[in-house]
């Protein structure tokens, strides 16, 4: 999801944290490999099961990764910082996130309990509903030069592609700013068409 925030010059410009999507953080990565199609195709099967039984899926899935309230607190502040120093990222993945992989603003105290509290056994899973894992096959290069930038340069390069979501605290949160949008638009007299895009004046 992302917060959409309109011309800050108008009077009636306004902020939606609902903008697109609703969670934060529910997003799509493209993961290569140096694999090709011939390696896998003898035991594409495996390899989905391996990762159906590896990855968390699903409404009520709980992580893998041991979290305690304090490491929460560190993930939500370090962003992929705290990845890192855990061992479950690579230092050149930063390079290929937005500012890094971390917002260095980034407050854990402005997170409402409640959101912490949904978010802290799901740390490391999937997600549900849209959400997905899922071994992919290059077809058809049509950009050499993006493609190369993105380490992909055949046809036939097995990759991965992950739409993960934020789960159950991202979910929170994104609630939590709604309710306080809602109130500023009862006062701003703002009326939109779907509850999600509440909003507020800039």
């Amino acid at each position: 999801g992302n917060v959409a925030a309109f011309d800050m010059g108008d009077p009636e410009a306004v902020v939606s944290p609902g903008g697109v999507g609703f969670d934060i953080n529910c997003g799509v990565r493209l993961v290569r490999t140096n694999l090709l199609e011939k390696d896998v195709c003898e035991i594409r099967e495996q390899l989905a099961q391996s990762m159906f039984d590896h990855i968390p899926v699903g409404v009520g899935s709980q992580g893998v990764i041991p979290t305690s309230s304090t490491d929460l607190e560190a993930a939500l502040e370090m962003g992929m910082d705290w990845s890192l120093r855990e061992g479950y990222a690579w230092a050149e993945d930063k390079e290929h996130c937005e500012e890094y992989g971390r917002m260095l603003q980034a407050d854990p105290s402005k997170v409402s309990q409640r959101a912490k509290k949904r978010g802290l056994p799901q740390l490391g899973t999937l997600g549900a509903g849209n959400h997905y894992a899922e071994i992919q096959v290059v077809d058809e290069i049509y950009d050499k030069a993006a493609a190369e930038k993105m380490g992909i340069d055949q046809k036939g390069q097995v990759c991965v592609m992950i739409h993960s979501g934020s789960r159950g605290l991202g979910h929170q949160v994104a609630t939590d700013a709604l309710v306080a949008m809602e109130k500023a638009m009862a006062r701003d007299h703002i009326e939109t068409n779907d509850r999600q895009l509440a909003c507020a004046r800039i």
